[in-house]
């Protein structure tokens, strides 16, 4: 339908036509797929090296690291971005400050889209790792102990160990991460409305901002109904990909 606040004229499947053909909606799939590219390497690769370190350390420290780093994640998205845009600010921010004192002209951080994505995929990052680093503690812990003390007796090295041992392990662990965590990076939403506004012209929108904007600031509901079913497809399509590529990865271990 054509739907908006007064009135409902059925369409039929128009609404999908037209978002094939909308250059905003292309560029919100590319700038998705590159917040989701960017993101969900570090998240697994970062989250796994910090509780890999943690498996050594004693349970106090691995208590402060757990906090701090699931600290942002409970914490409001719209509190850190008004901390990160002080810091990120090209005129009056932190960074900006101390460019100046160095001599060096501040970056514009938020006006390319290139360098926009990436730091917008950092702060991502960086609120997204406490809930992989509990569950891949948690694993690393389950693994009985016997296992490791088995490989240092056979003279193995820490690098085989973890390739050997660990990691295959945590299959299931991390099968669970990547799906999950790519379903909500795909979902990203308050960072880059904040800071970028999804601009320049849409290079920076996720999917869901362009569904906000298309029920709540241009009142096409009917359109951004069809844009979120073309969204759940999507989605669905890549948690299906990875399940199948991980459990293939399962069976050959």
């Amino acid at each position: 339908t054509n739907f908006t606040l007064g009135d409902k004229t059925f369409i039929g499947l128009q609404n999908f036509k037209d978002i094939l053909v909308d250059p905003a909606f292309l560029k919100s799939v590319v700038a998705t797929v590159k917040y989701t590219a960017l993101i969900m390497p570090g998240i697994v690769v970062v989250a796994l090296w910090i509780s890999k370190i943690l498996q050594y350390c004693g349970p106090k420290t691995n208590a402060f690291v757990k906090v701090a780093f699931y600290l942002p994640t409970v914490t409001s998205q719209v509190a850190l971005v008004i901390v990160w845009n002080f810091i990120f600010a090209p005129t009056f921010g932190l960074l900006a400050n101390f460019a100046v004192k160095l001599g060096v002209t501040p970056i514009s951080w938020f006006s390319n889209p290139t360098l926009a994505i990436g730091v917008i995929s950092f702060l991502c990052l960086a609120i997204s790792l406490g809930q992989p680093i509990i569950l891949y503690t948690a694993a690393i812990n389950g693994i009985p102990m016997s296992y490791f003390e088995a490989a240092e007796i056979d003279g193995a090295r820490r690098g085989q160990v973890f390739r050997k041992i660990t990691f295959p392990l945590l299959h299931a662990t991390t099968t669970f991460i990547i799906i999950t965590s790519t379903i909500a990076v795909m979902q990203i939403f308050v960072l880059p409305y904040l800071m970028t506004g999804g601009g320049p012209e849409y290079r920076t929108s996720s999917l869901l901002l362009m569904i906000y904007r298309a029920a709540f600031g241009d009142q096409k509901f009917g359109y951004a109904s069809a844009i979120g079913i073309v969204f759940f497809l999507i989605t669905a399509v890549i948690a299906a990909i990875q399940f199948r590529a991980m459990r293939q990865e399962a069976i050959e271990y």
